[in-house]
């Protein structure tokens, strides 16, 4: 099967253009950078101004939700209940809403947020430092909907909710070994569901990639990715983006101190560059996932450096590919760009405005708001979106010359997804509800 999404994909990185529309197929859009090209979108909200509908969620995640056509596929731990609470094995930056021990994906109407139906994995939830086990983001092409957990079970299933096929990635290729369990959302390319998993904290495993067949499970291939990180550095939890190199297309993946690229017909690495680790620190693992624009590739591991590396050549090409640093990194939301200029924000809520190609600065440590930021920047309509965990969005004009546009708070106190956009509509995910943004 030749996924619509997949080709639409195809279509974008061809073309160089963003095709948002009514979709917002995977994590990052259709174009996988967190691009579209919507227009009319909203700029001010509040919860009681431009809120379409709002919807209450079980639970909360880091999932970012998956829109086609009239539904939306969310990802979420069952509610809390009494005795049947989810175990928390690991506590990072504070404490956590009490969550339930089965997880859901959730398919809702989007003309007014009702349950059209749910699929339920009985007692695969748990919580570990600033996630739990529902943090993949749930992938559609329009037919099928993928369904990828932190415990390794992938899921594939109509948009009506009946099961296709099912895989157990621990089962088959043993257990997962990050510090902060898995939450890697796998990429839908050409007819293939392309799953990461970059471990190495808690296992001897191998790291490694694995393709399956979108519409059957069938496994296309698998390719372990080694990697000289040690102790946490090889852990990551990124996702895979393709990339146009010259006549043919790569997979880019970011982790374990490397940019790789890789065949996507065999899985197989072509190249790969360093420069993400040079002091060899021993706890550098990859959240960040790789945003490229052009030629050029940029990524961040913990709080830096920030790497723009050129994509393609043949083996080890840190010493050719490397094309500038700064010291100023991100660690955990993705960069944006417009194609024109590269948008970097940090966990403390500091932008920055680069020059793709050469690094240069056109604006940066321009203050969008106070907290932690875990989402990814959102870019449509000439502008960005930024969202920090208290669900505060500050909205600032895309261009060379920083100016707020708006500030946008909304009622929480834990929001780690990224925003959706389907037509002239914003989806905000928080802890306890989805949110349906536009203009009224």
């Amino acid at each position: 099967m030749k996924s619509l999404a997949a080709a639409l994909v195809l279509s974008t990185l061809l073309t160089g253009s963003a095709r948002g529309g009514d979709e917002w197929p995977q994590w990052r859009g259709p174009s996988l950078n967190g691009t579209s090209d919507s227009t009319d979108l909203p700029v001010k909200w509040s919860e009681t101004e431009n809120v379409r509908w709002k919807a209450k969620l079980p639970s909360w995640s880091g999932s970012t939700p998956a829109v086609w056509g009239d539904r939306i596929f969310v990802a979420s731990p069952s509610p809390a209940a009494e005795g049947a609470e989810a175990k928390n094995v690991k506590q990072m930056g504070g404490e956590r809403k009490k969550e339930g021990v089965d997880l859901l994906l959730l398919c809702l109407s989007k003309r007014d947020g009702s349950l059209l139906w749910q699929y339920k994995l009985a007692g695969a939830n748990y919580q570990i430092g600033k996630q739990n086990m529902s943090s993949p983001s749930p992938i559609t092409d329009g037919r099928l909907v993928w369904w990828s957990t932190g415990v390794g079970m992938i899921t594939a299933l109509t948009v009506e909710g009946k099961e296709v096929w099912q895989a157990d990635l621990q089962k088959t290729y043993g257990k997962f070994g990050l510090n902060w369990g898995y939450a890697s959302s796998p990429l839908l390319y050409e007819g293939m569901l392309i799953v990461p998993v970059l471990h190495g904290m808690t296992t001897k495993q191998p790291s490694y990639l694995v393709a399956f067949d979108a519409g059957t499970g069938k496994v296309v291939w698998r390719e372990e990715r080694p990697t000289d990180a040690q102790n946490e550095g090889p852990d990551a939890y990124t996702t895979p983006i393709p990339m146009k190199v010259g006549d043919h297309m790569e997979i880019i993946v970011v982790g374990g101190d490397y940019f790789t690229g890789h065949d996507p017909k065999t899985g197989k690495e072509i190249w790969r560059c360093g420069g993400l680790n040079p002091t060899g620190d021993k706890f550098y693992r990859a959240v960040c996932s790789p945003a490229i624009v052009g030629d050029m590739i940029f990524a961040c591991i913990k709080k830096g450096p920030f790497v723009a590396c050129r994509g393609g050549g043949k083996g080890l090409v840190t010493a050719t590919n490397v094309a500038w640093t700064m010291a100023k990194g991100c660690d955990v939301p993705t960069p944006v760009s417009d194609g024109k200029l590269l948008y970097v924000l940090n966990d403390g809520g500091l932008l920055g405005c680069y020059e793709p190609q050469t690094g240069k600065a056109i604006y940066e440590g321009q203050r969008v708001g106070k907290g932690t930021y875990d989402s990814s920047p959102l870019l449509a309509d000439g502008k960005i979106y930024l969202t920090n965990e208290k669900a505060h969005t500050t909205v600032v004009a895309a261009g060379p010359e920083f100016k707020v546009l708006s500030e946008n708070a909304l009622d929480d106190d834990y929001t780690l997804s990224s925003i959706a956009i389907s037509g002239k509509e914003l989806f905000i995910r928080t802890s306890s509800s989805l949110y349906c943004i536009g203009r009224k």
